[in-house]
């Protein structure tokens, strides 16, 4: 019986592998939680909102927030970025108010991450703009189309994707919590996933769902997409 022996590993490659080692340890990777707001008035009225104030959750919403205490629970969340919209904010303020928001460091209200503005559509009834014939183009040619007298999807895209590199920029092993809205969530997906922005309304972002990556300024991946779980789960 003859045996095979094991070549002695070389200095060169030994320092090779202790430099790849060294290097994966100074990466360093943070977290980025995207959660949309609880289920809204406007949601239960089927109605339009975008940036009209005083639209605060629904009763299902208000569940939806008290829930989210347990669902974000203990977990480590060190800064949150936010929409100004009301509803996000009564969102996330169980959780605030409960002991497990001690790990937080900041919390700032950033513009970026605001609903799209609606314009003239801001308040109408779904079912009536359904029927328009501008609707066609908001769902199959987002791209070109700008709402009237509000904002187009391009430029809600630039100032959410602009928000997130500004929060990807910040040096640091940090979990980042980002209160939005789901257009404006989808917006960001599609472009972190290189989509086209046509094809942006094929993602799908429930009231109060995570959607969460992991990455740095340079390279970023999704761990998951509409997400009704716990960050505990998810997270591990």
């Amino acid at each position: 019986m003859s045996a095979t022996l094991a070549r002695p590993t070389s200095n060169k490659s030994l320092t090779l592998a202790l430099s790849v080692l060294k290097l994966r340890r100074r990466i360093v990777v943070s977290t980025y939680i995207f959660l949309r707001h609880g289920h809204s008035a406007a949601n239960a009225a089927g109605t339009l909102t975008g940036q009209l104030p005083g639209v605060g959750l629904s009763s299902q919403g208000k569940k939806d927030a008290l829930g989210l205490v347990e669902r974000i629970g203990k977990n480590r969340i060190n800064q949150i970025h936010i929409s100004p919209i009301e509803r996000c904010h009564l969102t996330i303020d169980p959780w605030l108010r409960s002991p497990y928001s001690r790990s937080l460091e900041s919390f700032a209200i950033i513009d970026g991450f605001s609903e799209i503005d609606f314009g003239s559509w801001s308040g109408k009834k779904l079912s009536t703009l359904r029927r328009s014939p501008l609707w066609k183009d908001v769902q199959q040619n987002p791209s070109r189309f700008t709402f009237p007298d509000g904002e187009s999807f391009r430029r809600a895209q630039n100032r959410a994707v602009s928000a997130f590199s500004d929060i990807r920029a910040i040096k640091g092993k940090k979990v980042h919590l980002i209160v939005s809205h789901s257009d404006t969530i989808k917006l960001v997906v599609s472009h972190a996933l290189g989509q086209k922005l046509d094809d942006f309304q094929k993602i799908e972002i429930s009231p109060a769902s995570f959607t969460i990556f992991h990455g740095d300024s340079k390279t970023i991946s999704l761990l998951t997409l509409n997400n009704s779980g716990s960050l505990k789960e998810i997270l591990g």
